[in-house]
């Protein structure tokens, strides 16, 4: 069976079948002040999530395709393999595209190869009015990148709104993201490694990113303390499933 016929057999049986389990933990934040306005976006990554307590007013990201590159070959396009249980009357949610790079081999970036990036994603996020990429780079992979959004952003549906993660360094001491052609920029203020502390102190005491493409929204863990500037739209990851309690904990710290 060949990509095209997996990524067509991945979206059209998708399992979103209503069962799971969760695990509750706890929001830590630098300054209650700092809580923004927005109501948050709950990520829903590669595994059950059971989200059907959750306010009607959160909203939630879900990975709804998977893509693999080794060399110059798309080994894997599929659907979502994990359940994800909403309530009733929720938001349709965002639909995120994580795409994977295999970095123990060189990437072979042809025309060819980002035709059929570009094809998957486009498959996967038919159903949803707004869709995320999810796909982090080294820095001479930024050109795959950037020619996935613009194939993404030219093939779109009309009125389908693009977003991306970046990784928090992009944002803070690179600018190269303003060739982005996206909606939004999410800037992920977790596992960021050495210089992570740094950028936290420099939000802590109101700093900014550098690059102003990226203080539109940002991305936090609940097990990663830091401080959120205001007007943000926040994505909240779990490293553990969701639950009700890990839900009522954000309620506790002022999301809404």
């Amino acid at each position: 069976m060949d990509v095209r016929h997996r990524i067509q057999l991945a979206v059209a049986t998708a399992d979103w079948v209503l069962r799971g389990i969760g695990l509750a933990s706890t929001l830590l934040l630098v300054g209650a002040s700092a809580v923004p306005h927005h109501p948050p976006v709950l990520w829903a990554w590669e595994r059950t999530e059971v989200l059907n307590t959750m306010p009607l007013s959160f909203d939630v990201a879900a990975v709804v395709g998977f893509i693999r590159l080794e060399g110059g070959t798309v080994t894997v396009a599929r659907g979502r393999r994990f359940p994800l249980m909403l309530r009733e009357g929720a938001h349709q949610p965002t639909g995120v595209v994580h795409i994977e790079i295999d970095q123990t081999r060189p990437l072979l970036w042809t025309e060819g190869l980002r035709a059929e990036v570009v094809g998957a994603v486009l498959a996967f996020m038919r159903p949803y009015a707004a869709v995320q990429v999810d796909m982090e780079v080294r820095d001479s992979q930024r050109v795959a990148l950037l020619d996935v959004l613009r194939g993404v952003r030219a093939g779109r549906p009309p009125g389908t709104t693009l977003s991306m993660t970046a990784l928090a360094s992009w944002c803070d001491t690179e600018h190269w993201l303003a060739a982005a052609p996206v909606d939004e920029i999410v800037p992920m203020l977790f596992r960021m490694g050495p210089s992570g502390a740094r950028l936290q102190d420099k939000l802590a005491r109101g700093g900014d990113f550098g690059e102003p493409w990226c203080r539109q929204a940002l991305g936090i863990s609940t097990d990663t303390p830091v401080a959120i500037p205001q007007g943000r739209r926040v994505y909240v990851f779990n490293p553990h499933p969701w639950d009700a309690g890990a839900v009522a904990a954000l309620e506790q710290r002022g999301f809404r």
